[in-house]
């Protein structure tokens, strides 16, 4: 692959345009396009933004080798994750906000949860058989259900938001 094959290839991978790029890299999109189509190599201040951009190392840009282009970042010596996996403005969102759908999972679990426990109690209080044993009453069941996957979200929505805060950029 050649370097401009490489810049379009990495671009496209990390699911910016060409204008964000050059935002990021701090070119006009033109510069971008240029480098892109061949016409323009980057001076070696921008090589080194475009590999920290894409998370490769300078060597394999500057490289023709094309089996490496298949590598993941972490295996050219950079860190990946499954959320830096995730590609355009949904990934950009995840990186930076994703923690917060974690706590709203744990908010959510933690009321399920509680409602579980509530319905329960209410169900074992207030229904009762004067006449002998009480049956098995299928609202204990439920709420205990409830409570169960209450806490399960609150659990991992905990889990989520911290790890996926300490990943944020």
């Amino acid at each position: 692959m050649t370097l401009a094959e490489k810049i379009v290839w990495c671009r496209r991978r990390a699911g910016l345009s060409q204008e964000e790029l050059a935002e990021k890299v701090g070119v006009s999109r033109q510069a971008v396009s240029k480098w892109e189509l061949g016409d323009a190599t980057p001076e070696v201040g921008k090589l080194l933004a475009l590999a920290r951009t894409f998370g490769v190392t300078t060597d394999w840009l500057l490289s023709e080798d094309g089996p490496a282009a298949d590598a993941t970042p972490a295996d050219r010596g950079g860190t990946s994750s499954w959320v830096d996996a995730v590609p355009g403005a949904i990934g950009r969102l995840l990186r930076q906000y994703g923690w917060l759908f974690g706590v709203y999972l744990a908010i959510g679990g933690g009321l399920i949860a509680a409602l579980g426990l509530v319905g329960r109690h209410m169900f074992r209080t207030f229904i009762t058989n004067p006449f002998g044993p009480t049956p098995s009453n299928p609202g204990v069941t439920l709420c205990t259900f409830a409570a169960a996957v209450g806490a399960v979200m609150l659990i991992a929505g905990v889990v989520l938001a911290l790890v996926l805060y300490r990943k944020r950029r």
